[in-house]
């Protein structure tokens, strides 16, 4: 089967999915025009089914390329915001913020804001130690390990922190921290969408010189790319996408590396103008997948989003070990 008959399949495959999220278990029924958006359901629907529904699909879209940008940025098809540790770093800093309320109580910011700050530097702040340990960027095993000990360190300092909070505060992050798309509000949705548009963005403005940044600083010097600015670019991009999605559903792992990894593996090729729409469709069929199983796994009871998209993520990378090395 021909690449593009297979993505045509995944879309179709893709759009059932979400119109299942949409509608399934849903009491009354519901035309066409109300489920998309050109008039107005029922209470329920409107103010909670679609607003998850869509946050799943701006999450995937934006988390697999932020993915896309941490593989290209380290040129390692295993790197992704949550295992080299954006993830936890952006939990740290949410962690930061709401167990050192009396510290930060002189920002002036509204709440949601400074989550979305407190995420954002948290995720800069690990990609930072993430560059600085691994100069270079050549080694697979090094990088999965220095993510790792990230982690653990991140979640040392989480632990360390909730000793500072009350009983509401803790409930409230481990809420937070299961990952979930049931608390992005329909006017929140909009700000979803940015992250997304970003990355696509500039994936796209900067195709060529990503595919000459993957070949090498001296093969990218000399095809006129800027390095250190690219670089650069390719950091404040993929932390500010990574933390922005965390503060909005919690940390959600492993779409951001299993999207664009199994998009270069179908399309037998790393050109980012070939793998960026793939790449978009598989996290938007990732996450939806996930966010489906979560609720309609087992009735009445709903899953963790974060342990879902772990199922998922996980035996994929696991086969993918057997065929890169470190």
């Amino acid at each position: 089967m021909k690449i593009k008959h297979f993505h045509s399949i995944l879309l179709i495959l893709t759009l059932l999915l979400v119109y299942m999220d949409l509608t399934w278990r849903i009491d009354g029924n519901l035309s066409f025009v109300q489920i998309f958006g050109f008039q107005e359901g029922s209470d329920i629907f409107m103010q909670f089914r679609r607003p998850r529904v869509l946050s799943a699909i701006f999450t995937g879209a934006g988390l697999s390329l932020a993915g896309l940008i941490m593989q290209t940025l380290f040129r390692n098809p295993l790197a992704g915001p949550y295992l080299v540790g954006i993830t936890p770093g952006a939990t740290f800093g949410i962690a930061v913020l709401l167990f050192a309320q009396p510290i930060l109580v002189h920002f002036e910011l509204n709440n949601q804001l400074n989550i979305l700050t407190a995420s954002i530097l948290g995720s800069l702040f690990a990609l930072f130690l993430q560059l600085i340990l691994n100069r270079g960027f050549e080694s697979t095993t090094r990088l999965l390990l220095t993510g790792m000990v990230l982690s653990f360190l991140f979640a040392a300092g989480v632990d360390l922190l909730q000793n500072l909070g009350n009983i509401e505060q803790i409930k409230q992050f481990s809420l937070w921290g299961m990952g979930s798309f049931e608390r992005v509000t329909p006017t929140e949705i909009p700000w979803l969408v940015l992250p997304g548009i970003l990355g696509f963005a500039f994936v796209f403005w900067n195709r060529f010189k990503l595919d000459a940044y993957l070949l090498g600083d001296m093969y990218a010097l000399s095809s006129g790319v800027n390095v250190k600015t690219l670089r650069r670019a390719m950091i404040w991009i993929g932390a500010i996408i990574s933390g922005w999605i965390t503060a909005f559903c919690g940390p959600v792992s492993f779409i951001g590396l299993i999207a664009p990894h199994v998009a270069k593996h179908l399309c037998k090729t790393e050109s980012h103008q070939k793998i960026l729409f793939p790449t978009v469709l598989w996290g938007i069929f990732l996450c939806v997948s996930a966010d489906l199983l979560a609720h309609e796994l087992i009735e009445g009871i709903t899953l963790q989003v974060n342990a879902i998209s772990a199922l998922i993520g996980a035996p994929i990378l696991i086969m993918s070990f057997r065929k890169v090395r470190g």
